[in-house]
């Protein structure tokens, strides 16, 4: 079986644990900005609804792309310094109040969040965001990193420091 059809069953599960996702940014001076939000899954991208008041958007806006990213949780890891992870370069895209894709989302949101999406959705400031993988790297443990583009979608290999020695020496 090819590593990706190993890999994507395998990060997917471990995405459906999660309601928020981290969020790094770049801001005008090249800072990074590390923030979350809460997320909605749908067709192998990201959505987060987020104030223009957050520092995020801005970033998002003027940069057009970000890392997502996924960790264990403390209290479930077995080791502290091998905690399964799951990280995403993104695009990112805005979506107009009046797109299709706003209409689409925001039951999904109300459906995942409850009545606060009703209230976000009324104020002017908020904004729908896709945030569309185009690479990443799970790393499930000890010597268990691989990386792969898209959304766990093709070239996924398995990180091995041992092979990269080799190759240098």
């Amino acid at each position: 079986m090819p590593l990706n059809e190993t890999l994507k069953p395998e990060c997917e599960t471990f995405l459906s644990q999660f309601r928020s996702l981290l969020l790094g940014t770049l801001n005008a001076e090249e800072e990074v900005d590390l923030s979350y939000a809460p997320f909605v899954d749908h067709h192998d991208s990201f959505f987060i609804l987020t104030s223009q008041l957050s520092s995020h958007t801005a970033n998002l806006k003027q940069r057009g792309g970000a890392t997502v990213f996924f960790i264990e949780d403390e209290s479930a890891c077995d080791e502290i310094y091998a905690r399964r992870r799951l990280r995403f370069q993104c695009q990112a895209l805005v979506h107009s109040r009046d797109s299709d894709t706003w209409k689409t989302l925001a039951p999904l949101f109300f459906e995942r969040f409850g009545q606060i999406i009703e209230t976000l959705t009324s104020l002017p400031d908020f904004e729908l965001f896709q945030l569309t993988p185009s690479s990443g790297r799970w790393v499930k443990g000890f010597g268990k990193a691989f990386d792969f583009c898209g959304r766990i979608e093709r070239d996924a290999v398995h990180l091995n420091p041992a092979k990269s020695q080799d190759s240098v020496g």
